[in-house]
């Protein structure tokens, strides 16, 4: 994390907490209480009303205004409310689904251009597909959870990732791939590749995958065809792009 965004991360832990300490504050932010009381005071010098007493153990509390306006979320925080609100509306009909879709226009509006960009690019590669089949459903196991992280990581990115696979005929392989796209079909998620040493354009099953890991040294940069051509002969290729600014 940049210290720019520690420091956003902080004002906001301050402005939610009412009361804290420095030492909890250090632990959320996974910093020295060091780090924090120069942060502090780096805040402070910036015009924030920040107060509280000396010491390691003393408390510290913002006195200015903690409404929402002041909330400061990181790309990665505000495609995930984004992408949460579209896969509950496309599952069905939830009370204040109307009121949703005012908060995310209203949060995306809000957003700089250069991080409203970041979002295009990053949710043009986005696609929300039916809910699984039954049958889908029924077979479908867990996903390893450091794959969610390190595709969350090769995906933005744009770094290779590796694994093993094994597909629906029980075939194991071990597989090297650029992370073009995501397909969601509700539980299910796939994603959506180019083959490093195929060259070919491939569609793998999350919870198909095992011992994921980074390809630091494969570097590639997003390409929409991939999508496109893994797609074409599947569900209709509808990247989430409508309620965007």
């Amino acid at each position: 994390m940049s210290r720019a965004d520690r420091l956003m991360d902080l004002l906001d832990r301050l402005r939610g907490a009412g009361e804290t300490t420095i030492e909890a504050l250090a632990a959320d932010l996974e910093v020295s209480q060091r780090t924090v009381h120069r942060d502090l005071a780096a805040l402070r010098d910036r015009g924030h009303p920040i107060r509280g007493e000396s010491g390691p153990g003393g408390g510290v509390r913002y006195d200015g205004d903690r409404g929402v306006t002041a909330v400061h979320l990181t790309l990665a925080e505000v495609v995930t409310v984004w992408l949460s609100a579209r896969l509950s509306q496309a599952a069905s009909d939830l009370p204040w689904s109307g009121a949703a879709n005012s908060a995310l226009a209203k949060l995306l509006a809000s957003l700089p251009a250069s991080r409203a960009r970041d979002l295009r690019a990053l949710c043009r590669r986005v696609v929300v597909g039916a809910p699984s089949s039954a049958q889908v459903r029924a077979d479908a196991g867990t996903a390893p959870p450091e794959l969610l992280r390190l595709f969350e990581e090769a995906f933005t990115e744009g770094v290779g990732l590796g694994f093993h696979y094994c597909d629906r005929e029980g075939k194991p392989s071990d597989r090297r791939v650029e992370p073009h796209g995501l397909l969601v079909m509700s539980p299910v998620w796939y994603v959506l590749a180019r083959d490093i040493d195929k060259g070919e354009p491939r569609m793998f099953r999350m919870d198909r995958m095992s011992q994921p890991r980074r390809l630091d040294a494969h570097r590639f940069r997003p390409d929409d065809l991939v999508i496109a051509q893994v797609l074409c002969d599947g569900p209709p290729w509808r990247p989430l792009l409508g309620d965007l600014p």
